[in-house]
């Protein structure tokens, strides 16, 4: 394990931002919940989700073609060329899609602002600006430059809550909300684009490779439409079913829920460009031994997140939103937080696909789960409402793992540890019947339950030898001299 130590520790320190920047999203739900009307927060969170969309779709795949080309470049002129044709690939792109935003402001306003045409132009500047700032953020993801990119995130996050919370507070309402928005985004952007260019320099592009990028980067458009149309999708069915306001009930509900994701942020983050370059470098032990202790770890944290998180979803919407919005959206919560959890571990196998270049299965994957995601939504957010919507994310997830990882182990196998996995739900299960038990109310309560919860998971597991001594020791040293 020693040659895994500075991988491990890059882990752990994506591990910490992660929890962090989903603070700084908990620290503005109860301002947004509590004083923007509820169909304006509704609102606030269509433009989350459209903002959650386009970089993915409007960056062409590009950002992973950077990792998985990049990853072990050393020649700074071939990191330039490469760097600045898919940038400007980028910024034409989210050009031309802004401005088409902007032909359509009157139809976006009525659809989504309940006519508000301030909020849907002042839309148009942060898709563009989201989408490269997504991109160039990939350079510090691509180099492995992780301290970096932590600070980076950080400052982003909480840069971005301060000033929506600054202009909600004074009250400007959804408009000012937006424009802080756009502020902290500029700030960022400048930011990481100025440390590039310190770092490498500056050159026009001759659009070299950039076939070669687009071919990989290409076949990841409709997995990642597919996977937003999954995820996010239902937010839109939401609002023209049962309109602005019903968003605003289901959306605290599903951030919630989604809060597992940071638990899957430092391997999304980390292994990609890791991964790509012992895969290079014909390390296939290593590929094994790093993909089976990251699946393992994964399972270990997120299992008892979603347990524990369906079992405190009303008392945390009760303490973070309003009684109304907790007794909307507390089912939702644990539909969500499964979902996630099996998003989480899709992502570990379909990054053996990328590294055999197997990128269009994917996003065959992707476009069926879709398919059978926004029928299931057309049918039962009628019927049943909110929990027909997170029923469907949740059924939707769970297909595409089941197809993925069935392709993905056909292609390359290592240890999924499934006797782990098992102790781990036992664990998980007695932790949450602990916390039904104790039924906290409060935000102490809250708190200590949840740490005690965490205490009886470790024990289970030690007891049951899903987790060793000697690991927790091995962990500690490696941190330790850190």
């Amino acid at each position: 394990m020693a040659k895994y130590t500075l991988t491990v520790r890059r882990l752990g320190l994506t591990a910490v931002v992660a929890p962090l920047t989903t603070l700084s999203n908990i620290i503005l739900l109860p301002i947004l919940t509590k004083k923007l009307p509820i169909a304006d927060y509704g609102a606030w969170a269509l433009i989350m989700v459209t903002l959650g969309l386009l970089p993915m779709l409007v960056t062409l795949g590009l950002p992973p073609a950077m990792t998985r080309f990049l990853a072990a470049a050393t020649d700074k002129r071939e990191i330039r060329e490469d760097f600045y044709s898919m940038g400007f690939i980028v910024l034409l792109t989210s050009s031309i899609v802004s401005g088409l935003f902007f032909l359509f402001v009157p139809q976006i306003a009525a659809a989504l602002f309940q006519n508000n045409l301030t909020t849907a132009l002042l839309l148009i500047p942060n898709i563009l600006i989201a989408c490269l700032t997504v991109f160039v953020s990939y350079y510090f993801i691509t180099f492995q430059q992780m301290k970096r990119y932590a600070v980076l995130t950080l400052v982003n996050a909480y840069l971005e809550t301060a000033l929506v919370a600054y202009f909600v507070l004074s009250g400007h309402g959804l408009e000012g909300a937006v424009i802080a928005l756009l502020i902290g985004q500029l700030v960022v952007f400048a930011v990481m684009l100025y440390l590039i260019v310190a770092q490498i320099g500056f050159a026009i592009p001759k659009f070299r490779r950039v076939r070669q990028h687009l071919a990989f980067g290409m076949p990841l458009v409709p997995s990642n439409l597919s996977g937003w149309i999954v995820d996010s999708s239902d937010r839109y069915l939401i609002a023209l079913f049962l309109g602005a306001a019903a968003v605003g009930y289901y959306s605290p509900g599903y951030s919630l829920g989604s809060t597992v994701s940071m638990v899957s942020a430092p391997l999304v983050i980390l292994l990609p460009p890791v991964l790509s370059k012992h895969y290079d470098d014909d390390n296939l032990a290593d590929v094994r031994t790093i993909l089976a202790y990251s699946l393992k770890y994964y399972a270990g944290i997120a299992l008892p997140c979603v347990f524990a998180l369906s079992v405190l979803s009303k008392p945390l919407l009760l303490l973070l939103t309003t009684q109304q919005i907790a007794a909307n959206g507390y089912l939702v919560t644990p539909l969500v937080a499964a979902g996630t959890a099996l998003i989480g571990a899709n992502t570990t196998f379909g990054l053996i696909l990328s590294l055999r270049k197997k990128t269009a299965i994917i996003g065959k994957i992707w476009v069926l789960s879709a398919a059978l995601n926004f029928g299931l939504n057309l049918v039962l957010i009628p019927y049943l409402g909110l929990v027909g919507a997170a029923l469907t994310t949740f059924l939707a997830f769970l297909l595409a793992l089941v197809l993925i990882t069935r392709y993905s182990l056909r292609q390359f196998t290592f240890d999924v540890n499934g006797g782990f996995i098992v102790k781990s739900v036992c664990g998980s299960c007695i932790m949450a019947l602990f916390l039904l038990l104790w039924n906290p109310s409060g935000p102490l309560s809250i708190v200590l339950s949840i740490a005690l919860a965490a205490v009886i998971y470790l024990t289970i597991l030690l007891v049951l030898r899903g987790l060793t001594i000697r690991e927790i020791k091995l962990i500690y040293g490696i941190y330790k001299g850190a």
